[in-house]
């Protein structure tokens, strides 16, 4: 394993750095090590047989430790401001380490400039692209778990509470982008300087209700609720307010049928993991037990 590359994982307690991990491990080309917060988080993972180091994207005395003799990094983000500080120390300390390729998880592909969170990340793309690092650029869509949890979790029994109208999404699998990212980092020189898009089925909430209906045969609806009630209950669960406001902006916009391309679907994903992605259709099928507990 001594001369395969080494791969940092940031996020690998989450959802969708967890399944690159695994992915990672499952291809056994490459030495992919979990990046935490914490001893105690650091035990689940080497229990399994997996390298660890301490890395708080928060306290930057963690970053060059953690980040020395890496060749290929995983960098996401919370979902906070935060991110672009965040950011920046990293790539700061990964260049200094010698780095070679960074895959970044972005955000949505659609031409606003309206949205702050999707400009935050084109910054730290345009500043990855400054490094001179190889890089990945991934900017998914609406994720199909912001329903069903772990996240924004709109499911409520069977009731889909949300903000965003009418408006039709495009949607991914947190599972298909992990996909993507494992891919991504295993083969740099073949997605080296590319933004790739992910989104790959465009559906209404209400659309995702009936879809729900047929497969579990409960009777599934979508209840569209007013953004300020979004913006005001993030707010009083603390949640950072530059990003809320963010989303906030967002969903407004969604209401008015204002964001261009919000249903964009891309065709890249079968070319880049050699099967077909996950539709709504069969998330609800995988999930469906979930979906009726």
């Amino acid at each position: 394993m001594t001369n395969y590359p080494n791969i940092l994982v940031v996020g690998a307690t989450g959802k969708v750095g967890g399944e690159a991990l695994r992915q990672l491990q499952l291809e056994g080309d490459s030495n992919p090590i979990a990046a935490v917060r914490s001893p105690e988080q650091a035990r689940t993972f080497q229990d399994q047989g997996i390298k660890t180091v301490i890395l708080d994207l928060d306290e930057p005395e963690t970053l060059e430790p953690a980040l020395k003799g890496i060749d290929r990094a995983l960098l996401l983000t919370g979902y906070t401001v935060d991110m672009l500080r965040q950011s920046k120390r990293f790539l700061d300390a990964a260049q200094t380490t010698g780095v070679q390729h960074i895959v970044h998880i972005g955000a949505s592909t659609a031409p606003t400039n309206e949205v702050s969170h999707w400009g935050w990340h084109q910054m730290v793309e345009a500043y990855i692209e400054k490094k001179g690092f190889s890089y990945t650029h991934l900017r998914p869509e609406a994720f199909m778990q912001n329903i069903t949890g772990p996240g924004f979790r709109w499911l409520d029994g069977t009731v889909i509470r949300h903000f965003a109208g009418r408006a039709r999404w495009s949607w991914i699998d947190c599972d298909d982008l992990a996909l993507v990212v494992a891919h991504a980092l295993r083969e740099p020189e073949k997605y080296a300087g590319q933004v790739i898009p992910l989104g790959y089925d465009a559906k209404t909430f209400d659309e995702v209700a009936e879809i729900f209906t047929q497969v579990t045969g409960q009777n599934f609806t979508a209840e569209a609720r007013p953004p300020e009630e979004f913006l005001e209950n993030s707010l009083a669960a603390e949640a950072d307010p530059a990003y809320i406001n963010s989303v906030y902006t967002q969903f407004k916009l969604n209401n008015e049928d204002a964001i261009p391309n919000a249903d964009a679907t891309f065709n890249n994903f079968a070319a880049i993991t050699g099967r077909k992605p996950m539709t709504w259709q069969t998330f609800a099928k995988r999930h469906r037990n979930h979906l009726i507990a």
